[in-house]
Formats: C-alpha cells, structure tokens, sequence
C-alpha cells in the first residue's frame, strides 16, 4: 500500500461518540434536487451517494429550511418539516452511510430573505426597518414569532434525528436568520434582543440551546458562523468570537466561514476568481478561534487540495477542513490525491455556473464535469458498438467529445486547424485574474493529449477530408468566430484578444466596445494598468453581463466601479474616428467619446458553416453539431455538456 502523504487529514476524529474517519467535510452547497415538495427523489439520492464517493467523512446536505413552505427560498430543497419524509431523509442517511460517509443537515432559515407570503401578509424579519430590499412587506418580529421559529428549528432537529441522523449543521452565518440576530447592521431593535452585543446574541444562544436540550447528547451539533461580515456596520471578528464563546456550551464543531450572502461580501461567502487562487480565506480567523474554543474547528473557503488541507491542520490553523467546488469538479480528487496522481486532478475555475442553483433555483451541476454527481465510472458505460468518430475543432467542446468517446471505447480522431488545443478558451484564461482557468485549460490540453484520441493539429476540415477518412460519425466543435461588424472605422479597432495577450499595447484613453464578459474583464485588465477606460454597449447598463453568475458579476461590477471604469449602456455605435460615435437608443441623442485606443470586444457568433454542410450532406443522425457553433455567445458549460452527451449518445 502507498504511504498516506496527509497524515493529519486522515486523522479520524470521535465526538460524542461518532467516529469520523477522517477531517474532510463535503461544505454544504445548494443542490436541489429533490421533488418539488421536498420530498426525496432518486435524483438527490444518487447525487448524495456521488458526494459520499468522494472519500470525505461526512456530508453535509445545504440550505435545508425549517418551514417548508411557499416563502421557503427555493423549491426542491429537502423537506425536513413532515414526518412523512422521514423514510425518505433515511434512505438518504442509509445512501450516504453505505457509500463510507456520516450525513449532516445545515438547517437554515432565510428571514428577510424570505419570499413573499402569497396571501400577501408581511414576512416577520428581525428589524422591519432593516428589510433586504426598499420597499419589502415586512414587520418586526414579536416573541411569538420568535418562540415559532425557534420551535421549527427544534422540531426540524428531533425529525433528523428520528430519520438517523447523527449529525446535524445549524446556519449562523452569512446573514442568514439567526445571524441576522447578531449583525448590527441587520437586527436595530430597541429591546432586550436588540443594541449591545450581548443582546444581540441572546436569540441564537436560545434556539442552540433549545435544540441541545432536545436532541441531548447522541447528536453531533456543528455551527456556522461568520468570523466577520465584511460589510460597513455588519458583525466584526471580536463579537463573532465572543459569540462562539458562549455557543460552544450548545455544540461540538464550530465552522468558521465569513461575509454576508446579501452584499457585496458574497464575493467571500462564495470565493470568486478575482480573489487569490490557491490562498484559503478564513484560515487566519479559524486558527485564532481555535485558541479560545475548547471544541473542535473547521474551516472554509478557497480550500481547493489536500494538500492545503494537511497544511491548514497540522499547523493547527483548524481541526477540520471543509470544501465543496474541488470536489465538483473532480469528485476523484481525495483517491486521485492518495495514489499521489495530483496532475491528473481537474481543477476549478471558481466560474460559479454551479451556483445557478443559489440564484436562479436550478439543478446542481458543475460547467467543466459533467459527471459531477454521476458515481459509476464511465468505464461502466461502454459503447453497443465500437465507432470510429471524427471530432472536428479542438476547442473545449471538441476536447471533451474525444475524452469521452475513448472513455467509452469509440476510436476518436481530433482535428483542430491551428497549432495547439484549447479554442477561444485559449483567450478566455489570457486576463490576469483568470489563472484558474489557465490551470483548467492547461489540465483539459493535458488530458486530451492522452486519453487515447488521436489529435491532429494544423489541420482544416472539408467535406472532401471527411470522404476520405468515412468515419462512422462526426461531433462538429467547431466553436465561434470574432464579430467584426460593418461599422465605419471598425477595423482600426484593436481585437480584444490581442489587447488581452499583449500583443498590441493600448493608449492611455481607451474605450471598449461591448459590455459582455470578454470586454468587461478587458476593462478592468486596462484600468488595473492604469489606464482610463469607458465601455460602451447598445445594451442597457444594467445588462451588462448578464449572463455572468450573480456572485462573479457582483465582484466585477464592484470592481469596475473601485477602478473608474465607466460603464455607459443604450449606446448604438455609429462610427470609430480618434474615439467611438454612438446614438443613445433611449434618447436618440448623438455622442462622442474621445479615445487614443478603441477595443472591440463585441462578442463572437457560431462558426456553423461546415457543420450545416455536414449537416445536409449526412443527416443528424451522424452528425452532432455542439458547444458555441450551434447558438450565439456560448460558454464552456454548455460546451462541456453538449460534448459530453453526444459522445455519449454515440
């Protein structure tokens, strides 16, 4: 057997009697995938055993709310309110045993982020004059309210309990609903739960209390708190301490997170890529708390190896260390890591397409692994009949249809017309901030190199090479081209790429055309070098990267605003002369912005030609067309899963 090179990861840990095997924590996220109704569905059943695969002691089932009902945040999250989803929450604990895991539950409570009731009555918040958003139907919680929900979350508890949960998360951080007690900037009432620190605690103390008293002692209790809102007004390190202080009398794991899921401090709660890769966030926090609890510790937040991780514990930063996006995107990353096979490891780009599920309420999945939540290897699911498939276009489509198809067995062919793999994600990962897309790319090269394809480089793809070879089918990947527009003085305009990469080098007045991601990054890239920059969009200002993920977005945006970008919406561009002319669509109002460089970063469009060729000549059947050349303005998501599923198909 090999050595074990984390010693202190695979420590096990006994608390109140339940061995733990090791100190790895699968982090709550968002996964809803259970039935409308909350009720269990085998969708959440095979994603959770997925999660137990992984190789972590225990995982922890995110944002599970305590009254399930039409105000809960999102449907489909696990009911834990109705005895009848007792044998559904135990098959799920039996699911994720069987498969080497303890199961927990963060059970939470949104508060003021709360939907509306229907019947249109206000939402009890803690401060009616603080609700999320102007203008809210809310009103200040009285005791009543206050002892309800604090008998959900007993109730919610004792039900976990009763399914043969042996461990369970209580939700105090983020500006969830009991850290809305302790937030000043959140809870401004004038009574006893209100002012002072020490009032502002006594409602959380109440409920951990409460629910120690009615689970007893044969339930593991862990708690997660913000060591710091990162907000101006909001919870600061020293009253979150003195807070996990008293609370540890309730629980036995304090779990040290930070920021505020509803300001700008998400970009914390939810690392970016903006922030420093490979740098855990919280780890500074965790190993002060450390000093002062006498209960065990775990950390969160931007922890992506185990390496860090057995560097976090045998410093004595945290007792346990929690991680959730790693293990998306390679849910082989603790057995891979043992069998010292690092390089093999797909990393994560932190691109957040995973958190849609926290936006917009959809199903938990990851943009660069398909098989996020898939347990069987794919090996498990060979082709009926052995192909030989021509893959044309080496871009992340094209990379992951030929990974694939060997996986299964088919004779894959990869041809790319330039001189390396990697396509538009090439320019994609050129900004600085995006070196976790650069390891992506760089792993995804790697891998196709050597998953048994053959690649072919340099090579331009025609109907008549396509003759030649008669490959039994053909995945067509070949991506997006440019737009260059028909626009007066267009082509004196640099091209975002080469402006990224450094190829030309831009004026100290630039305008940027298109206030999609690729010219919004470029922005930034421009205004972190110093430089003046104005973008200009046809679209309205507040659409501007709209597709981006709300957290990323968030971060940019706030970033621009740091940096003087200025952002200008509704502007038709005209003409480029010694800067941009625009017409405002709203106003039809001319405009003039002076520039010594004009970027053009107004997107790109589906390079569909050979494909419809194809198309015409052979039917669907034997040709797949997927990723960015089937619809305008793609991303490597949808890339990645089209590939994914035509391979498979095959």
């Amino acid at each position: 057997m090999k050595k074990n090179l984390y010693p202190h990861v695979f420590q096990p840990i006994t608390i109140r009697g339940l061995t733990l095997k090791n100190r790895l924590e699968y982090a709550p996220t968002v996964v809803l995938k259970c039935n409308a109704d909350g009720t269990m569905s085998q969708d959440m059943l095979d994603f959770m055993e997925w999660q137990a695969k992984t190789g972590v002691g225990w995982v922890t089932v995110g944002d599970t709310p305590v009254t399930h009902d039409n105000t809960s945040h999102w449907l489909c999250e696990m009911n834990v309110c109705d005895d009848d989803c007792i044998h559904g929450m135990n098959a799920l604990v039996e699911q994720c045993r069987k498969n080497g895991a303890e199961l927990s539950v963060e059970l939470a409570y949104a508060g003021r982020g709360n939907r509306a009731p229907a019947d249109g009555a206000p939402t009890a918040v803690v401060s009616a004059e603080r609700p999320l958003n102007p203008g809210d139907n809310v009103r200040t919680m009285t005791r009543e309210d206050m002892d309800y929900i604090k008998s959900r979350y007993v109730d919610c508890a004792i039900r976990c309990q009763h399914a043969g949960f042996r461990m369970i998360l209580i939700h105090c951080a983020h500006n969830n609903f009991l850290a809305q007690w302790l937030s000043p900037d959140s809870n401004v009432r004038t009574d006893e739960y209100g002012g002072c620190p020490e009032n502002r605690r006594k409602f959380p103390l109440e409920v951990l209390k409460a629910i120690r008293e009615a689970v007893g002692n044969n339930m593991v209790i862990e708690l997660r708190v913000s060591a710091t809102e990162g907000i101006p007004g909001g919870l600061e390190f020293e009253e979150s301490l003195a807070f996990m202080e008293l609370a540890q009398e309730y629980v036995d794991i304090m779990h040290v997170s930070q920021g505020s899921i509803f300001h700008l401090s998400a970009r914390y709660t939810i690392p970016t890529y903006f922030r420093t890769p490979y740098q855990p966030l919280n780890t500074g926090y965790s190993a002060i708390v450390k000093q002062h609890l006498h209960i065990p510790v775990a950390v969160v937040g931007m922890i992506t190896t185990l390496e860090q991780a057995e560097e976090i514990i045998a410093s004595g930063q945290a007792d346990i260390v929690a991680m959730a996006k790693s293990f998306m995107a390679d849910g082989d990353l603790v057995h891979k890591s043992l069998a010292g096979k690092q390089s093999s490891i797909r990393p994560c780009t932190r691109c957040d397409l995973c958190g849609n599920a926290n936006t917009w309420g959809t199903n938990m999945s990851c943009a660069i692994n398909p098989r996020c939540g898939i347990s069987a290897p794919i090996e498990q699911v060979p082709a009926a009949e052995r192909k030989r498939v021509m893959v044309i276009g080496g871009g992340p489509a094209g990379m992951m249809a030929a990974q694939t198809l060997t996986a299964r067995g088919h004779e894959a062919t990869l041809y790319e017309q330039s001189d390396r793999l990697g396509g538009l994600l090439i320019d994609a990962s050129m900004v600085p901030f995006k070196q976790l897309m650069r390891d992506y790319l760089d792993w995804d090269i790697r891998t196709t190199m050597t998953c048994g394809a053959k690649v072919v480089l340099n090579t331009k793809v025609t109907p008549e090479l396509i003759e030649q070879e008669n490959p039994d089918a053909i995945i067509v990947a070949t991506g997006s081209v440019y737009v260059n527009p028909p626009i007066p003085g267009m082509d004196t305009a640099l091209a975002v790429r080469d402006v990224d990469s450094h190829a030309v080098e831009p004026g100290q007045n630039v305008v940027v055309c298109g206030g999609g991601i690729t010219g919004l990054e470029c922005a930034l890239t421009l205004a972190l070098e110093g430089k003046q920059v104005t973008v200009v969009d046809m679209l309205p200002r507040d659409q501007f990267v709209q597709e981006m993920p709300i957290f990323n977005k968030a971060d940019l945006m706030a970033q621009l605003e740091e940096h003087g970008v200025q952002l200008i919406g509704s502007q038709k561009i005209q003409s480029i002369a010694n800067g941009v002319n625009t017409l405002d669509s709203d106003t039809g109002e001319a405009h003039f912005y002076p520039a010594d460089s004009v970027v053009n970063a107004l997107g790109v469009k589906p390079d569909d030609q050979l494909g419809k060729t194809l198309l015409g000549l052979y039917g669907s059947t034997d040709v797949i067309m997927v990723g960015d050349c089937t619809a305008r303005g793609g991303n490597y998501y949808r890339a990645n899963h089209e590939a994914y599923d035509a391979a498979m198909r095959i």
